[in-house]
């Protein structure tokens, strides 16, 4: 009975050492988890990427949408009918001023022409028999120049010579030639086919100096003035940038509220006559704070830069005063010599910690 009690004592005993040896561990653990949390919740600095505030120049923008056309192109008429026997030219082809473009069949003009001369000779000649006849002389240097006229009008020789003029001018249009350099364009005539059939044989464009015509808004009339320097985007490669200048501004605004504006610049060999283009008019102010549209953020409904002070995102509300495509112009919140934070600004708060990149 002694033994029975004394091993039931024993018994408590170690299992009261379990349950202490138990706890302490689970104690020590309780503490190392905590531990463990406290060290992985320390915040950790955020990478960003700062620019020096300085006072520079800022630039208006007005963007626009408009034609690029050639300065310089001529319609290449027919000037006289026939049969086309040659033609040397083909649409995108570059011409100089003067290259022989189509030949029109010439056997009727030329026989015209021989007939003309012909005809120009024997009246010539009544022109000198009237004047012997009439005036005893064929010296005109001594008689009335009323009877000259008189002798020449009985004798044809003024209708004669209107007639030779219109038979050379004819037979020289059967050789039709470029007016100007420049390349072929709208060349719809085809060989062996009637000059008649066909508004022209083709338009010549030279398009070394070409212009833009473009709208702006009433409102920005002020904005504008000829010689302003404008940059031109074409729409099929918007990494061309070709600089041009304002030469004309419609003084009339139409019943849209625009104003017409016309802009020439020398071309590159990129544009070609009626391609679409972007038009963007700069106007530069000075002496400005100026950050990019990226270091601007939105809190509590307001405009928002954050800039970095040692290691902490200082929190600063800015007043915008104009802004363009890509920049903003600071009136107030900013000074000269502030990294303002450009990027990863996006999810900061007031004093989190940073580091530059």
């Amino acid at each position: 009975m002694q033994k029975r009690a004394f091993i039931q004592r024993l018994f408590a005993i170690a299992l009261g050492c379990a349950l202490i040896i138990l706890v302490s561990c689970k104690s020590r653990q309780t503490d190392n988890t905590e531990e463990l949390a406290r060290r992985t919740s320390r915040p950790e600095a955020v990478m960003v990427e700062t620019v020096r505030l300085e006072p520079s120049t800022f630039y208006h923008e007005i963007i626009s949408n408009g034609k690029a056309f050639s300065l310089r192109k001529a319609v290449v008429p027919f000037k006289v009918n026939g049969i086309i026997e040659e033609l040397y030219v083909k649409n995108g082809q570059r011409v100089k001023a003067g290259q022989l473009l189509a030949v029109i069949e010439d056997f009727e003009y030329k026989t015209s022409l021989t007939s003309a001369r012909q005809a120009l000779t024997k009246a010539d000649i009544n022109f000198r028999d009237d004047l012997l006849s009439k005036y005893m002389t064929a010296d005109t240097n001594n008689l009335d120049p009323a009877k000259i006229r008189t002798s020449r009008i009985r004798s044809g020789l003024d209708d004669a010579l209107i007639a030779l003029e219109r038979a050379d001018y004819n037979f020289n249009n059967t050789r039709i030639y470029s007016p100007l350099d420049g390349v072929i364009a709208n060349l719809e005539a085809t060989r062996l086919n009637p000059s008649q059939n066909y508004k022209s044989l083709c338009t010549v464009i030279a398009n070394d100096v070409m212009y833009i015509e473009f709208p702006v808004m009433e409102s920005e009339y002020g904005f504008i003035t000829t010689g302003m320097p404008v940059g031109i985007i074409p729409f099929v490669d918007d990494s061309l940038l070709i600089q041009g200048k304002i030469v004309e501004i419609n003084p009339q605004v139409d019943e849209g509220g625009m104003i017409r504006v016309r802009a020439e610049f020398r071309n590159n060999g990129r544009l070609i006559d009626g391609m679409n283009v972007k038009v963007l008019i700069r106007k530069p102010e000075y002496n400005r704070l100026v950050i990019p549209k990226e270091a601007l953020v939105i809190r509590q409904g307001k405009d928002v830069v954050f800039i970095r002070q040692d290691s902490l995102a200082i929190w600063k509300y800015v007043t915008i005063e104009s802004e363009n495509s890509s920049m903003v112009s600071v009136s107030e919140g900013l000074t000269p010599g502030d990294l303002v934070i450009v990027r990863g600004n996006t999810n900061l708060a007031h004093e989190t910690k940073v580091k530059e990149e």
